[in-house]
């Protein structure tokens, strides 16, 4: 509810500010405070806190802010300068043109939509494609294809038995539930049989050396378990590279995304396993993003 002019306060913290001018005192303190995206910063944090859609913002932005959303707003404000990052504070990320809680996961980040636009694309000739999603988190990958496919479904798994609840969560809340089956396994350990059309894995890929090397609003703040792929960043891929042969009908699809230095290993991978059709794709800063292969 918004407050109307004759009721806002006239003294005190919140002293009757806008949506607009409310964003701006945000924009000052990370300006001054040498935040990277400060004016975004703020403005995500008004609305996320506010319940405001952008669209909502250019229209209603001269309207004040109800008190207890302002004080929010303003304690979302300090754990930003204290170094918590923007969807930490919020508890959710969008991904696709679709909001994921992400309390206990990794974040998502919008480079790994290269993969789910892979994997959609090796699915796109498939009548009611099934799908395995390892190492699944807040369940983007896998929630995401089936969101757009009506039509699929899918196994995804995690180690962790609260990131597993994190994506029952998002399952609910995007309608998809009855077309995932989410499984607690390490990789293919805890897996029966089963034959997919396409295979697709985020694995942890951060060597040990390059872990001291995060930024703080990353390695504070995302599980370590999710970024850290051993000594050289490689042991995952030695696990689902190979192993996702059994997996895989003839012809299907493993597509797996992969730290910027990692082609070269990782394809090479993929070509001692006997895929066929191996490439590389780059996300949209012409970084090397995603490896994927076709079984034979």
């Amino acid at each position: 509810m918004v407050v109307p002019l004759s009721e806002r306060p006239r003294s005190g913290p919140y002293s009757g500010l806008t949506y607009r001018s409310a964003k701006r005192v945000l924009a000052r303190r990370f300006e001054a405070a040498g935040l990277s995206f400060a004016d975004e910063d703020a403005l995500d944090l008004v609305l996320g806190l506010t319940g405001l859609s952008r669209t909502d913002y250019a229209l209603r932005g001269t309207e004040f802010v109800p008190q207890d959303r302002f004080a929010a707003v303003l304690e979302a404000a300090d754990r930003r300068l204290r170094g918590e990052p923007v969807d930490r504070i919020l508890e959710r990320r969008d991904f696709y043109g679709r909001r994921f809680a992400i309390d206990n996961v990794l974040s998502p980040r919008g480079d790994t939509e290269v993969l789910l636009l892979a994997a959609l694309a090796a699915v796109r000739d498939v009548n009611a494609p099934r799908v395995l999603d390892l190492g699944t988190g807040s369940g983007v990958l896998a929630l995401s294809l089936l969101a757009e496919r009506p039509d699929a479904s899918a196994v995804a798994t995690d180690v962790d038995p609260d990131a597993l609840a994190t994506a029952a969560r998002n399952a609910n809340a995007l309608g998809v539930a009855d077309r995932v089956d989410l499984a607690r396994s390490d990789w293919f350990g805890a897996l029966g049989p089963g034959a997919f059309d396409a295979v697709l894995s985020n694995p942890p890929y951060i060597a040990t050396d390059a872990m001291d090397a995060l930024e703080r609003e990353v390695s504070a703040h995302d599980p370590h378990h999710a970024l850290h792929g051993g000594t050289d960043g490689l042991d995952p891929y030695r696990i689902l590279v190979p192993g996702a042969r059994d997996y895989l009908r003839p012809r299907g699809w493993l597509g797996v995304e992969i730290g910027f230095d990692q082609r070269t290993a990782v394809e090479a991978l993929f070509h001692a396993s006997g895929y066929r059709d191996v490439r590389t794709r780059s996300d949209p800063a012409g970084l090397d993003r995603v490896v994927q292969g076709r079984k034979p």
